[in-house]
């Protein structure tokens, strides 16, 4: 089935921008429904959710959307690129574009053959049809959508032509490499340096006392705390239970993780996503050419001709390292490759303003000894959690009998392995949803304590962080006015994050203007209490900065392009939460040479760039216009029914 579509892709433009949302979101649509709270399967319900002219977008298409997509996607985006759908086949209508029969039955006999080239029977066509698009009518009127789409994309776009100066302009932004010097400015990390005085705090207390009332009751507990890890070192492991608990490891699990490869396209601009998807259908389809399993060969090199991460494009697309297993970040595209067989291509993953395609490598095996490790840790710490668990029980029933959070952690400490200090915690006066330290905000901690009404009550033994508590009421107080000092370090981080807001511009104006050069930015960093970063080497195309925070953004890339060797930004750029201030240290300019080798490519892809952003300005502008005179109607209660339904278990996360 997936090969059909592989045909298909390859005789397809790749500025068809819209559909290339739908056509890939119909290749992972799962078997379950989408259902909202009622039961209802939404997936078929013919209830409107938006009008754009004298066409219909039922719930059950952007339902159909969404089931593919994973609940998480917001149903506004899914109903934008059915109306985009709408608005070029009413377009392509008015301007007498709309395709035949006879041309759709042609798609149709080229999409239905075989590997030999024969033409499959009906009933194969039928069950295709069926699965793709939920009827042959529908599916039908997809190619026809495809089709009006290609003859209005090539209508509009026939005079669109690039230049001599374009190509090359273009062609050295993406192959200058820069060493980058910068300091990202954001109030998080401005309020870490700021230091108010106690007049300042008061005053600020006094003005906004009212948000600091204590509505709840307030309790002081004392709890016995025994750490897990600490009981498990007393715990015997036989070289005998990891060799069991190795062979227990399914084998699918019994990896370090699997090498992959990558190719990644930028999305400068959320309006811009339909576009890049498009590309990204193509990519596929010509990695796919000759069937769905891709040599690591044949990728590598698509990514070295078409990847935007300059770092993995220059090594094929090859990841650094085997991709694990997370369990912690689900959504990470590269979990994805974890499920998938080896040579194996995604389709297009839209994650954290980029799209990802991945192809899945090799298995990399995991020995006993590989595994040795993490059996030791893993059998000791369920080993461990059930003595644990028993041993709290022991504590709790001894703590009811005398009452003394200290004289009970001294008789039980030799067999916790720790030592009777400090086995006994604390708290001040807390209410729901306080911070407690070394137990952060915990409902179940709330829970355990919240029934405890008179002084030396013993709760029930619970988790916490690290190993298990039995608590202890020590004192109550009933809802209140708070005093300065009860929430002074409250008070202290608002007024910070409240006064970093107000200066991190001006702090970052301060460093650019105080950085003479690239080198001397780091000094005029420190000045203000922040530092600065390296980024070795940098292409324009790439995200700045580390972690989750990394971004780019086209203002920025500007800015850096411009800059000689040296030379810093003298007026800082916000990207996100922060202002950036950047200096290049070396500046390595494109090399010629390499361009009169590429010309004709580059002429083709800078212009089927330029096709396919003119082709999305002119359906924006049509939008705009139609929403201007009332021709597209959302009705937002049918797309909050959406957006109420559960995920589905196994549907694909963004």
């Amino acid at each position: 089935m997936i090969k059909f579509f592989s045909r298909l892709e390859r005789t397809r433009n790749v500025v068809l921008i819209v559909f290339a949302v739908v056509m890939v979101v119909s290749l992972i649509v799962a078997g379950s429904l989408l259902q909202d709270q009622s039961g209802l399967n939404l997936t078929t319900s013919t209830a409107t959710a938006a009008k754009v002219g004298s066409e219909r977008i039922t719930v059950g298409e952007v339902a159909t959307l969404k089931q593919g997509r994973g609940a998480s996607v917001p149903a506004k985006f899914l109903l934008n690129s059915l109306i985009s759908q709408r608005l070029v086949r009413i377009e392509a209508a008015r301007l007498g574009l709309t395709p035949s029969d006879a041309e759709v039955a042609e798609v149709v006999r080229e999409r239905m053959k075989d590997e030999k080239g024969n033409t499959v029977d009906r009933k194969q066509y039928e069950r295709f049809a069926v699965t793709q698009a939920g009827s042959i009518k529908a599916y039908e009127d997809s190619i026809r959508d495809e089709l009006a789409a290609q003859k209005l994309e090539a209508y509009l776009t026939a005079g669109v032509t690039v230049s001599e100066e374009e190509v090359i302009d273009d062609f050295k932004r993406k192959n200058t490499k820069f060493d980058l010097n910068y300091v990202a400015v954001s109030a998080s990390e401005l309020a870490s340096a700021i230091k108010p005085t106690d007049e300042q705090l008061r005053s600020y207390f006094d003005k906004n006392k009212a948000a600091y009332y204590i509505s709840s009751p307030q309790r002081k507990v004392a709890y016995i705390y025994v750490d897990t890890v600490k009981v498990g070192e007393k715990l015997a492991l036989s070289d005998e239970d990891l060799r069991q608990a190795y062979d227990r490891i399914p084998d699918d699990k019994r990896r370090k993780g699997v090498e992959g490869q990558e190719i990644v396209l930028r999305v400068a601009r959320p309006e811009m996503e339909p576009g890049v998807l498009a590309k990204a259908s193509e990519l596929i389809a010509t990695a796919r050419k000759d069937g769905d399993i891709v040599s690591e060969e044949a990728f590598a090199e698509l990514a070295k001709g078409h990847s935007e991460d300059a770092r993995s494009a220059a090594a094929g697309g090859k990841l650094r390292g085997p991709v694990r297993e997370n369990q912690q970040n689900p959504n990470d595209p590269y979990q994805r490759l974890l499920g998938m067989k080896e040579g194996q291509v995604t389709e297009p993953i839209v994650y954290q303003g980029r799209v990802f395609i991945l192809r899945r490598g090799k298995d990399v095996p995991k020995t006993f000894e590989d595994a040795k490790p993490e059996l030791v840790i893993s059998l000791r710490n369920t080993k461990a959690d059930t003595a644990n668990s028993e041993l709290s029980e022991e504590i709790k029933k001894r703590l009811v009998e005398v009452k003394d959070v200290r004289k009970v952690a001294a008789e039980f400490a030799a067999r916790a392995n720790m030592r009777p200090a400090d086995m006994v915690r604390e708290t001040p006066f807390i209410k729901p949803g306080d911070n407690v330290d070394k137990v952060g905000v915990n409902p179940q901690f709330e829970e355990a304590i919240g029934v405890l009404n008179n002084p030396n009550d013993v709760g029930d033994k619970l988790r916490i962080t690290g190993g298990f508590a039995v608590p202890m009421l020590l004192e109550k107080q009933e809802p209140r006015d708070s005093t300065f000092d009860e929430v002074k370090d409250k008070v202290v981080e608002a007024v910070k994050q409240e006064e970093a807001r107000n200066r991190v511009e001006q702090v970052a104006k301060d460093i650019a203007s105080a950085a003479s050069s690239a080198v001397a930015l780091s000094g005029a960093a420190s000045a203000k209490g922040l530092k600065s970063g390296e980024q070795k080497p940098y292409s324009l195309g790439s995200t700045l900065g580390s972690g989750p925070d990394a971004s780019t953004s086209e203002e920025l890339e500007n800015a850096i392009y411009a800059l000689k060797e040296g030379e810093v930004t003298k007026t800082p750029i916000k990207l996100g939460d922060s202002w950036y201030v950047v200096g290049v240290t070396k500046r390595e300019d494109a090399n010629m040479d390499d361009f009169a080798k590429e010309r004709d490519s580059l002429f083709e892809q800078k212009l089927s760039e330029k096709k396919s952003r003119f082709f999305y300005d002119y359906l924006s502008d049509l939008r705009q216009r139609k929403e201007k005179d009332g021709e597209i109607v959302i009705y937002k209660e049918q797309l909050a029914r959406l957006d109420e339904t559960p995920e589905i278990p196994g549907a694909p996360a963004q």
